[in-house]
């Protein structure tokens, strides 16, 4: 069952030219904002009020009517008495809080408020009960298997078995990888591979080498030549057992140094006959000739670079100890010097003549607020001034395209009760620039202020741009 109502809540509606524009039932109490914002609850198109004025403000369980000087109407006490806004406005009746007055009412009173062509009227009434949500019952609502599309819910499994099923047959049959010869790897990747394998090569080489070295003894013709004989054959049948403790040794400086110089020789040997080492080798016709007579000259591949570059032009050759230099084409006999440059200073920097461009740099200053309300005016102050650096930027960015701008701009505010700035306006603007201002209102509306006490809280405050 809907809870019972027992307080009474604020209804508000708006009236334009004799229509009912909106109406509206607050059942939870709330500070009500109009204007010709679209955050406002009503938006109301009147050049009076500021983009979201909280015309209804809720503070301390209770609502309180804020008015400006542009507004007129009536309100009436719950005893039937009748208040005349306007000359409540001029006797003081409304406490004045900044620019504007503020009027506590209560859930006895009702009346209207007139801004130009727009008319607020407003009253206490007892809500109408909530209707309870409804609910379908299980037999239109159905089960959950009910909710699915099997036809396509039988797709999608049939089209993800067959997926499944055309991977499992192509892993299946997908070969195994070639095995790779370690020569066919790149040196530098086949020593991460293996390491010691150059090392092995290079000592069983060397064993080969200094086996094949070794002369041969003929057995001898007496009794005991095949004991001999014997003996002979045993060093080769124990050579693996051999080279393998030779590997187990610790091999001395000599050693090593053999096994570079075989390695060196069999790699020279392997690219002598390769890219660019194969055309500096070669001779030409006779062996007198080849590419490099083709590229220093006529003459052959002794021939000193002197001679080969004695043809080209705008070089000199130096000739003797004198002449370190020489310009000009070839046969001239002109000497550069280093003093043929024209450098104004010698200390080691040169100076260039030209024009240079000077840096215009503007300053901003903050002059005193002008508060108007029950808010902390030191604090307001402050935050202002902090604020003058993000400003100044705006104006440092304008100078970029005129050097000469300079003024002042006068802004306005109204701080909200929740310490946010509700509306910015320019109130005076000698620079002229629109950049300027836009950039200045986007930053002064994202400040943050004390919450001011009695309602909203009017500030006026220049900035000044010179350069």
């Amino acid at each position: 069952m809907p809870q019972k109502i027992t307080e009474r809540v604020l209804r508000v509606g708006i009236i334009q030219n004799g229509r009912l524009l909106d109406n509206q039932v607050f059942r939870q109490p709330e500070t009500v904002y109009m204007g010709d914002s679209t955050k406002s609850h009503f938006v109301i198109p009147s050049s009076s009020l500021p983009g979201k004025f909280p015309v209804f403000a809720y503070k301390g369980n209770h609502y309180e009517l804020t008015l400006t000087r542009e507004m007129t109407g009536k309100v009436y006490n719950g005893d039937g008495r009748e208040l005349d806004v306007s000359d409540a406005l001029k006797n003081g009746t409304f406490k004045k809080s900044g620019g504007v007055f503020v009027y506590p009412i209560s859930k006895e009173m009702k009346g209207k408020i007139s801004i130009g062509d727009v008319t607020i009227v407003f009253q206490f009434v007892m809500p109408s009960p909530q209707p309870p949500k409804l609910r379908l019952p299980k037999s239109i609502k159905g089960s959950w298997t009910e909710r699915f599309d099997w036809v396509f819910v039988s797709i999608m499994v049939g089209m993800m078995i067959i997926g499944y099923f055309f991977f499992g047959v192509y892993i299946a049959n997908v070969p195994d990888p070639e095995p790779t010869e370690l020569t066919e790897v790149p040196n530098r990747f086949a020593k991460l591979i293996a390491p010691d394998i150059e090392e092995v090569k290079a000592e069983e080489e060397l064993n080969l080498k200094e086996k094949e070295e070794t002369p041969k003894e003929e057995p001898l013709e007496n009794a005991s030549g095949a004991a001999t004989a014997k003996k002979q054959k045993q060093p080769e049948q124990e050579a693996p057992a051999q080279a393998q403790k030779t590997h187990e040794k610790p091999r001395d400086a000599s050693t090593i140094q053999r096994e570079e110089s075989i390695r060196t020789a069999e790699m020279q040997k392997k690219v002598a006959g390769m890219g660019l080492l194969k055309m500096i080798g070669t001779v030409g016709e006779g062996g007198t000739g080849g590419v490099i007579a083709d590229v220093l000259g006529d003459g052959g591949k002794d021939r000193d670079i002197d001679s080969a570059l004695a043809g080209v032009k705008q070089i000199g050759v130096a000739t003797s100890s004198s002449q370190r230099s020489r310009k000009g084409d070839a046969g001239a006999v002109e000497t550069a010097k280093i003093d043929d440059l024209k450098v104004e200073k010698s200390s080691g920097s040169v100076a260039v003549k030209g024009r240079t461009e000077k840096a215009v740099v503007g300053k901003t200053s903050v002059g005193a607020p002008e508060v108007d309300g029950e808010v902390d005016s030191a604090s307001v102050a402050k935050t202002i001034k902090n604020s003058s650096k993000a400003v100044k930027r705006c104006y440092d960015k304008a100078l970029l395209a005129n050097p000469t701008l300079k003024g002042k701009v006068s802004v306005t505010i109204v701080i909200g009760t929740s310490g946010r700035v509700e509306s910015v306006d320019i109130t005076e603007d000698t620079i002229k620039d629109p950049e300027v201002a836009k950039c200045i209102k986007g930053i002064v509306s994202r400040l943050r202020f004390p919450k001011p006490d009695g309602g909203p809280a009017s500030v006026t405050f220049p900035f000044v741009f010179t350069n």
